[in-house]
């Protein structure tokens, strides 16, 4: 953090639950990726963001990116653009986006050998000016809108329409219905294999996710048992990536409402690899790689460095805070939106009177917090100008992630994705600290403040079920360093 304005290496760390793989980087896909890059014809993948808040956009860009790696595909980031709810201060500063704004995409390509990555304005000069890219419906050459290249912080309407009609669009390929599902060997006969699986499960009766409720199968378990447990939480198909997908030169992934098609899913519910150490490597991948970028990670360790100096004040030795996340403004979940009185009741039993709490919300009035703050010395980000100063607001829903994943015991709103994203960085403290629980995927003193039986969803192993998008499972982070040098040894 010594270019991002502190704080300590020592402090620093706290943040740290991502791991450095060295043989991770060097995994390709079986599929679709030959050994001589060089005289391979490049496919692509683009697709569009989805349309709702962040990290409705974060979950689709993991699917997106997951898939492109499996598919052997070059990776095409979206242009910058503006984001829902990521439009403050417009007049005094950047609101327009891409990805690489908070992740470090370029160097995830340049690192991974399974996986190159270019931005819209390079696939565009490369493919789309030189008259590789034709209207699928007419056969002519099809040049994007205006001949533009450079569509940053532009209306993309027009660029999405083009893209639609010169690429193949995968409109089946829908997460709540299908499991897209990548074989261990390329060849159509690998991917009927799959087909054959799935027409076993059903002979036999597909299981119902309740029956997986703290028997979790074995991450190295078969293929027909780990895809057993992933049909049970409400799959009864497969997306295969056939040969028609294989052979299109760009495949592109849309977020179009009207169509109900939408990758607004988690990539581990929806992926699925008949090689059990592939889905391990992709769930690490996610974690070691499409974690923030250095200048909100470093913001969020100050902030998190003087919640706890505020903690040791208030009579806490150690410094710990505890933490939640209070989703208001326009959630659509009625059930979710407590008045604060209610809060505290379903959560005083697990944090004590007088304890340090930070509190990440969308709410801006203090009035509405008043009953917690009548128990607790209550902490918002806005109470830490100077650890903030110089950083873009538009990141301060990520640091708020942050700071409240280190929290001792965390209340999330059930349902929202931004919550959601707070227990699996939990998650994936748990494993890295081996607490209690760690080899069930459980995470300790992490709630739903809604209360009934979604407080304590994370005490027990859950498998994956529908509403995917309503909470985190332990599918994402348990036990996945297993098979590392497994992994590195089938690859020599």
């Amino acid at each position: 953090c010594a270019d991002h304005g502190g704080p300590s290496k020592e402090l620093a760390a706290e943040m740290v639950y991502w791991k450095d793989v060295p043989s991770d980087a060097r995994f390709r896909s079986p599929i679709g990726t030959p050994d001589d890059d060089e005289l391979a014809e490049k496919k692509y993948l683009t697709f569009e963001p989805d349309g709702g808040g962040f990290n409705n956009a974060r979950m689709s860009m993991e699917t997106i990116v997951v898939m492109a790696h499996a598919m052997g595909r070059t990776l095409v980031m979206p242009p910058s653009q503006g984001i829902y709810l990521l439009r403050k201060d417009r007049d005094k500063q950047r609101v327009h986006f891409s990805f690489d704004d908070f992740y470090h995409m370029e160097q995830i390509g340049f690192e991974h050998d399974g996986l190159d990555i270019i931005t819209m304005e390079e696939f565009l000069k490369r493919e789309a000016m030189t008259g590789n890219l034709k209207n699928k419906t007419s056969g002519h050459v099809s040049f994007p809108p205006g001949n533009r290249t450079n569509w940053d912080g532009m209306d993309p309407k027009p660029l999405k329409e083009w893209l639609r009609e010169v690429t193949l669009t995968p409109l089946t390929w829908k997460p709540e219905s299908c499991l897209a599902a990548f074989p261990s060997d390329d060849g159509p006969q690998h991917f009927k294999e799959l087909d054959d699986m799935l027409a076993q499960i059903k002979k036999e009766k597909v299981p119902q996710w309740q029956e997986y409720k703290d028997k979790p199968t074995g991450v190295d378990a078969g293929p027909l048992e780990r895809m057993r447990e992933a049909v049970a939480g409400g799959k009864r198909s497969l997306c295969i990536y056939d040969a028609s997908m294989q052979a299109a030169p760009v495949v592109h992934f849309m977020c179009y409402h009207k169509m109900r098609v939408r990758m607004l899913t988690h990539f581990y519910s929806f992926l699925y690899f008949e090689d059990w150490r592939q889905d391990l490597w992709s769930k690490r991948f996610v974690r070691d790689h499409l974690r923030y970028g250095d200048e909100i990670q470093c913001a969020a360790a100050r902030v998190m460095a003087a919640v706890r100096k505020r903690a040791r004040k208030h009579g806490n030795p150690d410094g710990e805070y505890d933490s939640f996340h209070i989703r208001r403004g326009d959630f659509q979940y009625k059930n979710t939106r407590l008045e604060a009185d209610q809060i505290y009741e379903n959560s005083k039993d697990e944090i004590p009177a007088n304890a340090t709490v930070f509190v990440a919300s969308d709410h801006q009035g203090r009035p509405f917090f008043q009953p917690l703050a009548k128990h607790y010395n209550l902490v918002f980000l806005k109470d830490f100008k100077e650890e903030l100063k110089g950083v873009n607001t538009n990141y301060y829903g990520m640091i708020d992630q942050l700071v409240a994943s280190r929290g001792r015991t965390f209340f999330g709103c059930y349902h929202s994705t931004f919550s959601g994203f707070i227990f699996r960085v939990r998650g994936y403290h748990s494993q890295k600290d081996k607490s209690e629980g760690w080899e069930a995927g459980t995470i300790p003193r992490s709630y739903y403040y809604t209360g009934g039986n979604d407080k304590t969803a994370y005490d027990q192993y859950i498998p994956v079920h529908t509403p995917i998008y309503s909470r985190e499972f332990p599918a994402s982070w348990r036990d996945i360093d297993k098979g590392i040098h497994e992994l590195e040894l089938a690859q020599f």
